[in-house]
């Protein structure tokens, strides 16, 4: 908010004003900067329920007719001259004890002779000149102006603003600071009792700063009016606090001057002229009797809570009014004892609510009166909780034409009178304003992700709370700071505080789970269309937070993916699904590690190809049994070692041929017995030589014929005896010789004929030889 000069000026004026002594004024006069004008009438209306509001007719004795001068200040674009020298310019009402009231019998506790009101102009017209023709060179030009309170400057804008962590009362002191040029009164909470509670969340949206603050102030249940000299702020009832549950007490009655004595006279001559009422009056209308407020725990959904308000205690017909508002958040929670209550007493309140008209001067609003109705009854105290003057004193256009008006001077009758109309409750029952209503919220409306610090620093990133809650800059409330243009409060309208996520489903036995990211353009809705319950309820994407798919090449593709957290990281992790016809694919894509997790059973079938690529270690351990079943070729490539651990027993079935390629060694080990079982023949091709240690027996079983051929040399040691055994016959064949050495003894022995043949034959025996037959 920008404040200038002229509005500094207009607030010294307007204090100049008030400095001024009218208590010699013969009439009522309006102070307007240095203009003072003669009122012949004003009707003012003041309540708790609303900022003061006055209709004044007054003139003035000028040379120059205001209305040549506002044409001019329109053709020179100057708005310091004519009618529009009085707009928006403080002023002081002085509205002066009527002539024909008889102060002889007025009591001495009635107060001053004056009324005053200061205040600010909010609307002037011209009416006119009472004689353009004289030759006078001064006339009266008359006027008619609407005169408020200086709040009113406060209705004039309209605004949108967050405010977070903060009372209803300490945004209301915020936002009066924040006017407080344009203000020209002092600020009185003194007579506020309560201690109010933080919210997370309190919004103004499409309101004055003058709707927003009566309208937070009236739903808690403080209500303001305002003096000559102050605007004050009061509590309804006091809160009371303790450690095992809320509760509400009924405030102390004010400590504040004595009830003023008001006589009661029904009598319309009013021949002795005094000040009294002459009637009161009582309307009822058949309204709710009872007030239901339930929610919705936020924290427990499954617990509905309500409390419920009656006016009466008796058995009377029960109109009750029920109202849900669910919980928003889980850490500012509704004190629905506060609003239920409220309601209560507003309605009971409008129930004994009685109108008077009278005559009393110089009567205040929120003050107390004593009036004795009945003589027998004695007096009853009321609380003036609104009061509508009525000052009218054509005294001072005698001699003057009365513009609209042709009846001739001489049949004229002037009048000069005051009366009011009070709006009065017993002053035990106590003053509650009415509920504001807070307005519509738009039906969605967009925002940014944002977290602590810049956008640009901090974009994708996730700044949350431990319910998942993101904080978002509304598009609706991000320029207001610029608007107000204040240094002196350090305050972001248009953050928000930590706003739930809507999710497709939202548990803890199933969900989807996924929070907003620092710039992320996210769509807001509001629950119950209420203005102060805000959720992110979808995401955009947009020119500068493009898909992470590429559109133009892949906008047949559904994915659901997510960048590596980091304002300049690239790593995806991604499933995609691509729908082209004959291109059906779904790609999946962890940027890092990927775990998968089967409590039963894991089914998995591939009609066509299936590859695999590891550029790391593979490992897979199987704890029960492993069946593998290809019913064409398997082919394994180890580019290095191939090692196979098998605790028991390895079953292998080949069901035609066996072939192993080992380019350099193969090497088998056998912890015990090795059996090999060949169905038909066996060939053992050495390209080399064949060593084999046996450090035990060697047996071998041949059903048929055993032939070996040997290319070279045929050597057998034995350590010891070398036994041959044939049920037929052993057959040596040399083509050249045979030699048997044998150390001792050598003999054969047949048992049937020993035959030798050769072509000559030589023995050398050195001792016996001998031959028995």
């Amino acid at each position: 908010m920008t404040i200038n000069n002229d509005t500094l000026n207009n607030k010294k004026m307007l204090i100049d004003v008030l400095k001024q002594d009218d208590s010699n004024d013969a009439f009522s006069t309006l102070q307007i900067a240095n203009d003072k004008f003669i009122v012949t009438r004003a009707d003012i209306n003041e309540s708790l329920e609303d900022i003061f509001s006055i209709e004044c007719f007054a003139y003035i004795n000028l040379v120059k007719n205001p209305l040549y001068e506002n044409l001019e200040s329109i053709y020179n674009d100057n708005a310091q001259t004519g009618i529009y020298r009085y707009l928006d310019k403080g002023m002081k009402l002085s509205i002066k004890r009527p002539s024909s009231t008889n102060k002889s019998i007025i009591p001495s506790n009635n107060g001053s002779d004056y009324i005053y009101f200061s205040g600010i102009v909010s609307d002037v017209e011209y009416l006119g000149v009472d004689d353009d023709s004289s030759t006078n060179i001064d006339k009266k030009y008359f006027f008619k102006f609407k005169l408020t309170s200086s709040l009113y400057r406060l209705s004039i804008n309209r605004a949108n603003r967050i405010y977070t962590d903060q009372s209803v009362l300490e945004v209301v002191k915020e936002i009066l600071s924040f006017n407080k040029q344009r203000l020209t009164k002092e600020l009185d909470f003194s007579n506020i009792k309560n201690s109010y509670n933080k919210k997370e969340f309190i919004a103004q949206y499409n309101e004055s700063d003058l709707a927003f603050i009566t309208r937070l102030c009236h739903d808690s249940g403080i209500y303001f009016y305002e003096d000559n000299e102050k605007i004050y702020f009061h509590d309804t009832f006091i809160l009371a606090y303790s450690n095992q549950a809320e509760g509400l007490a009924q405030s102390e009655p004010s400590k504040g001057k004595e009830a003023r004595k008001v006589s009661f006279n029904v009598n319309l001559n009013n021949n002795l002229a005094s000040e009294h009422i002459n009637k009161i009056t009582k309307s009822e209308t058949l309204k709710a009797n009872s007030f239901t407020h339930s929610f919705q725990n936020t924290a427990y959904p499954n617990v509905l809570e309500s409390k419920n308000e009656k006016i009466f205690d008796e058995q009377v017909n029960i109109y009750d009014k029920h109202i849900n508002l669910d919980e928003y958040s889980f850490s500012d929670t509704r004190l629905l004892e506060v609003s239920t209550y409220l309601k209560k007493l507003r309605s009971d309140m409008l129930l004994k609510e009685f109108v008077a008209s009278s005559n009393v001067f110089a009567l205040n609003l929120n003050d107390n009166i004593s009036v004795a109705i009945d003589q027998s009854s004695g007096e009853y105290e009321f609380k003036i909780i609104a009061i509508k003057h009525t000052y009218i004193d054509e005294s001072v256009l005698e001699n003057t034409l009365n513009l609209g008006d042709n009846v001739p001077l001489k049949d004229k009758k002037f009048i000069s009178s005051y009366t009011n109309e009070l709006s009065i409750i017993p002053s035990s029952v106590k003053f509650v304003p009415s509920y504001k209503q807070k307005p519509k919220a738009p039906d969605i409306t967009l925002g940014l992700v944002v977290g602590q610090d810049g956008l640009n620093s901090q974009t994708n990133t996730i700044h949350t709370d431990s319910y998942g809650r993101v904080k978002v800059r509304l598009n609706a409330f991000s320029t207001q700071e610029q608007i107000d243009k204040d240094d002196t409060i350090n305050a972001s309208y248009h953050k928000s505080a930590y706003l739930r996520v809507i999710t497709p489903i939202a548990s803890n036995s199933s969900g989807f789970f996924a929070i907003p990211r620092v710039g992320d353009e996210v769509i807001i809705s509001f629950l119950q269309n209420d203005i102060d319950n805000p959720v992110v309820s979808g995401s955009l994407y947009n020119a500068s937070n493009m898909p992470l798919v590429n559109v133009d090449n892949n906008y047949h593709q559904t994915s659901l993916s997510s960048k590596t957290i980091g304002a300049n990281e690239t790593g995806i992790n991604e499933i995609t699904l691509s729908n082209l016809k004959n291109k059906e694919q779904i790609y999946v894509k962890a940027e890092k590690d990927y775990d998968e997790l089967v409590n039963n059973d894991f089914s998995q079938t591939i009609l066509n190809d299936k590859s695999s690529q590891v550029h790391g270690s593979y490992t897979e351990r199987v704890k029960k049994a492993h069946i593998q079943t290809i019913d064409l070729a398997k082919n394994v490539n180890v580019g290095g070692e191939y090692l196979t651990t098998v605790g028991l027993s390895k079953d292998t079935v080949v069901g035609v041929s066996n072939t192993l390629n080992v380019a350099v060694d193969d090497t088998t080990r056998v912890g015990q017995d090795r059996h090999e079982f060949v169905g038909n023949d066996k060939f053992v091709e050495i390209k080399s030589n064949l060593n084999t240690t046996i450090h035990n027996d060697e047996t071998k079983e041949i059903k048929g014929t055993k032939e070996q051929n040997i290319d070279g040399s045929y050597k057998l040691n034995s350590q010891k005896g070398i036994n041959e055994f044939s049920n037929e016959h052993i057959v040596l064949q040399a083509n050249n010789y045979i030699d048997i050495n044998a150390k001792s003894n050598f003999t054969t022995k047949t048992a049937a004929q020993h035959t030798e043949m050769a072509d000559s034959k030589y023995s050398e025996i050195e001792t016996t030889y001998e031959v028995n037959a």
